[in-house]
């Protein structure tokens, strides 16, 4: 196989947008190739990486540098200094690479970098081997310990290209990309690192956690807009002012989508949205338009077997078959329905539903910030016979709560106890892993509501 180099785009397009102190300045492929070199040059020796950076612009640069050196990334969903240690003991010749120094991160770096982006001239494009193994990446760790999962440029390199030709068809023109997964996680690497190195794509990278920063690159870009998110963040976002202009395509993964939720989306920003399913075992896998589509088509890069609700993915790039953790039916269309995953459904009072679609109810109410059910024997707590629920609604009194989930809810379904929470313990990708809510349920003591 021929190598493919790493930016198939003209030298003047640019790549990546970064914030300066004299505002937002834009730095050239050359420019991110430059800086790559610049960073690789600093790189000790060794075979592995793990890239704890926090700056978007910085990890990417880290990323490519260490393919470069022919060396693998490691990227784990946990960034202390617990996995770190972890992965130096599993992995030999481990390098740890911060752009935060020991006080902030609180993990011991081998190289800590201070990158003014785009200050190292120009550089030539490079072609990463096919078959190279460019980075390992682990699953989250939610039902157990995190596993890992190899991925060569090969792979990423088809996958990239299988998303550009069938998902997004913006204009040709520069699109600002603006993102608020990580790069670290599967969905973050494809859709904010990989995706930009085909595709005139100029990516976002200042801050983009809040709806304000998300707004105001926005507002600031005069063209086209890509907005690549959870719903999580896409429910914060249409409840802040909307962006002055359109975003011409928003792109949501991790959690299932609410219908309410697609249809705020879409009015409020003026926008479409497109829903991407996957798992970190090989990455993006199908899509739809969920205003329009209640099913799922996967990527026809992919063979699937269904078998009993279970779907098993194979490719040539994956040395064996990967049963998906969630279930499906396969529709008369010819495509799939999501289920669900076992472990997600519970059975109270004889009735069986799904935690992921009782959560979508209760943050689709107005006033709900965030919120999740849960089965108390499953967090360690005592048998109830009920779920259990716990809220983020600052001005909703717990009668305006039950009154609104009696509207929208089977009443054996009605949680009992009702906890009230600031905030829930979700991770970067708006997970909200098991064991911190088990840790968060802990803290609550007794029964209430």
């Amino acid at each position: 196989m021929t190598p493919r180099p790493l930016l198939a785009r003209p030298a003047g397009e640019t790549l990546a947008r970064v914030p300066v102190q004299d505002g937002y300045r834009q730095i050239s492929v050359g420019q991110f190739c430059a800086d790559i070199a610049h960073v690789a040059n600093q790189l000790p020796a060794g075979l592995h990486v793990v890239n704890l950076c926090q700056s978007r612009y910085t990890f990417m640069v880290v990323f490519f540098a260490v393919i470069t050196r022919s060396q693998i990334n490691l990227l784990p969903g946990k960034r202390d200094g617990e996995t770190a240690a972890r992965l130096r003991t599993e992995y030999p010749r481990t390098t740890v690479v911060s752009d935060q120094p020991l006080a902030q991160s609180r993990v011991e770096a081998d190289l800590i970098l201070a990158l003014d982006p785009g200050s190292h001239g120009e550089a030539g494009t490079f072609a990463p081997a096919p078959e190279a193994v460019v980075a390992i990446v682990f699953t989250s760790g939610s039902t157990g310990e995190p596993q890992s999962h190899t991925k060569t440029w090969a792979m990423l390199g088809e996958w990239r290209e299988v998303h550009w030709r069938y998902v997004a068809h913006p204009p040709a023109a520069p699109i600002l990309l603006v993102a608020t997964v990580p790069p670290w996680h599967m969905y973050g690497l494809e859709w904010t690192m990989l995706l930009p190195t085909i595709a005139p794509l100029i990516v976002h990278c200042g801050p983009d956690f809040f709806p304000r920063d998300v707004t105001s690159a926005i507002n600031e870009f005069a063209g086209s807009c890509m907005f690549v998110t959870t719903p999580l963040h896409l429910r914060a976002l249409t409840r802040a002012p909307a962006p002055g202009r359109p975003i011409d395509l928003v792109v949501s993964a991790t959690a299932p989508l609410e219908q309410s939720l697609v249809l705020a989306a879409e009015t409020h920003l003026r926008s479409t949205v497109l829903e991407i399913y996957g798992c970190s075992e090989v990455g993006s896998l199908a899509y739809r338009l969920p205003r329009h589509e209640a099913n799922w088509c996967f990527f026809d890069c992919f063979e699937l077997r269904f078998t009993e609700s279970v779907v098993e993915v194979q490719h040539a790039y994956l040395k064996a078959p990967v049963a998906l953790a969630d279930l499906f039916s396969l529709t008369e269309d010819g495509r799939y329905e999501l289920l669900g995953r076992t472990t997600d459904v519970v059975k109270v009072g004889g009735k069986r539903e799904s935690l992921a679609r009782l959560n979508g109810l209760l943050t689709g109410i107005d006033g709900v910030v965030d919120g999740a059910f849960y089965l108390p024997e499953t967090h360690d707590l005592p048998a109830t016979g009920r779920l259990g629920a716990v809220v983020v609604a600052p001005d909703l009194s717990d009668r305006q709560l039950r009154d609104a989930l009696a509207q929208c809810i089977d009443p054996v379904f009605l949680p009992r106890p009702l906890f009230r929470a600031v905030a829930l313990p979700r991770d970067a990708t708006s997970k909200l892993q098991h064991a911190a809510l088990t840790e968060l349920l802990a803290g609550f003591g007794g029964p209430s509501g």
